[in-house]
């Protein structure tokens, strides 16, 4: 067996075993690339948010905060009422439908959902 024909099934094996996890366990694979900024964040967060103890895995930690970013979301979302506009429930609304107008939510406010604060809308010190 040549060199080659072997990376080729043992890469075909391993993508079998992801799918597998995948399908078994609700897991999926995600590559991502950070920059050093974001890898320091990364390294000082897993080890200050679990003090006194193991930090946690860089892939525990990733996990965590994605889920409690969407908890937060899931806070906002419940706290956004209706549009004052069109009268449906935020966030879904109108769809943007008349975004532009001064009273429609996805107009200006919808930026207090935002991840950023750069523009000075996503209100990070309110939960």
């Amino acid at each position: 067996m040549t060199n080659l024909k072997k990376k080729q099934q043992n890469a075909e094996r391993k993508r079998r075993q992801r799918a597998n996890q995948a399908k078994r366990f609700g897991e999926h694979r995600l590559e991502t690339v950070l920059c050093d900024r974001e890898f320091q964040a990364l390294e000082i967060i897993r080890v200050r948010r679990n003090p006194g103890r193991e930090p946690y895995s860089r892939n525990d930690c990733i996990s965590l905060l994605l889920l409690c970013e969407l908890a937060r979301l899931e806070r906002q979302e419940a706290r956004l009422g209706k549009c004052q506009h069109c009268g449906n429930t935020l966030p879904e609304g109108c769809q943007a439908a008349f975004k532009g107008e001064a009273v429609c939510w996805f107009t200006r406010d919808c930026r207090a959902l935002n991840l950023t604060d750069v523009t000075g809308h996503a209100r990070l010190e309110v939960e």
